[in-house]
This record gives C-alpha cells, structure tokens and sequence, in this order.
C-alpha cells in the first residue's frame, strides 16, 4: 500500500515539474502568465492535499488532482492541463507586427 503512495506521488509531481519545464521554454508573457496561473491552481492543490494527509493542515475539501468522485475538480484539473499543452503547442510561433 505504501508502494503505491509513493508511485502515485510521484506521477503528480512529475506534472508540476512539467509544467515548470514548459513555463521556462515559453517566451511569451502572455502563455507564461497562463502557465503560471495553472501551475499555481494544481500546485495549491496538490500541496495542500498532500500535507492534510500527512497531518500537517486541517482537512478541507480539496480533492487530489486527477484522483477524486467529483466532476468539477476532474473537469478543471483536464483545462488546466489543455491550457498547459496548449501554449507549448504554440510556443514556436511567430508573430510579425507591424508598428
């Protein structure tokens, strides 16, 4: 059972290390701002869990990201991650403006 956990831990900090990764890649202020703003969401989340678990915050209602019953927090957890992808799909694009 304590296997598990730990792999299960794992996976999850895996996302937020990704998400850091892409963030650092992106050059737009725009796509990073957006990056920023998911990775704090799911950063929020994932630690608070994380540390009711362990003992060391009261128990609210934060699910863990991607593991939980309801819709809403599987439904913002799958946007946040499409936003994520979204603006790495794009980060080679350029844009010429005129001035």
């Amino acid at each position: 059972m304590e296997r598990r956990n730990v792999i299960l831990f794992l996976i999850l900090s895996l996302f937020i290390a990704r998400i850091i990764i892409v963030t650092l890649k992106i050059n737009d202020s725009y796509g990073k701002l957006l990056l920023i703003g998911a990775l704090a969401v799911y950063g929020v989340q994932f630690a608070t869990n994380i540390l009711m678990v362990i003992g060391l915050f009261p128990l609210t209602g934060i699910s863990l990201p991607f593991i939980s019953y309801g819709l809403m927090p599987i439904l913002l957890n799958a946007v946040l991650i499409g936003i994520v992808l979204s603006v790495y799909r794009r980060k080679d694009l350029i844009i010429y403006r005129k001035y």
